[in-house]
């Protein structure tokens, strides 16, 4: 994928985090070119990591989407940060691993909906 594509991934991915009513049928939409493979991965390893406070917020501040920009910023810092420290590899490891069971249901909601088309 060009870095266009990624950021665009990550953006259609981004939107499971909004203070909003989620169309997961829109996201499968968007996603039916991807490898789903691919999709999973960023969903878990880039987006879930970056926007996931969102959903912690009592008032959460992001309820229209997020940033494309802030978003691929804070995505390629943090894999800069993995990249660059033994530590950091490991807790983040730890956090996804958190990722994927706490939003495993919302992982599957889009797979559901790419399993339609």
């Amino acid at each position: 994928m060009i870095r266009e594509e990624h950021i665009q991934l990550w953006a259609v991915l981004s939107d499971v985090f909004v203070d909003n009513e989620i169309d997961y049928a829109w996201i499968a939409r968007q996603l039916q070119s991807c490898d789903r493979a691919i999709a999973q991965a960023a969903f878990y390893e880039d987006v879930a990591p970056a926007c996931y406070s969102n959903l912690l917020a009592p008032i959460p501040p992001i309820w229209t989407g997020f940033d494309s920009t802030w978003l691929s910023e804070t995505i390629d810092s943090a894999r800069a940060a993995r990249n660059n420290s033994v530590l950091r590899r490991l807790r983040d490891r730890l956090f996804i691993a958190y990722l994927r069971l706490a939003l495993k249901s919302e992982w599957a909601k889009i797979e559901q909906e790419l399993d339609r088309l």
